[in-house]
């Protein structure tokens, strides 16, 4: 049996309705389902290219040197994650420790 393509709806300004619309009147694009999942395409694409030079940046960076003590980044994202769930439980819980349930 062939999986079905998912669909999702969208909701769009008025101004980007139109420029859907006008993309696929003026030829180019033979749907609108065509033109978003070219954009989002394009999108993604340019989002892993620039992973991509992120990584070679650390690994050029590496090869000159400049490293960071593991063990000290470590150190510091733990303090980092910990002072974060603090301050999400005196947000959510008022300050409190505990099993409470959220107040609402």
């Amino acid at each position: 049996m062939a999986s079905k393509t998912p669909t999702m709806n969208v909701n769009l300004s008025r101004d980007l309705y139109e420029f859907v619309r006008a993309a696929v009147k003026s030829g180019r694009y033979t749907s609108a389902s065509e033109l978003v999942r070219e954009l989002l395409r394009e999108r993604r694409d340019v989002a892993l290219r620039e992973v991509a030079r992120k990584i070679e940046d650390g690994l050029a960076s590496a090869r000159r040197g400049d490293l960071l003590d593991g063990d000290a980044v470590m150190r510091e994202l733990e303090g980092l994650s910990k002072a974060r769930r603090a301050a999400h439980r005196a947000r959510t819980w008022g300050g409190g420790t505990g099993s409470r349930r959220k107040r609402g």
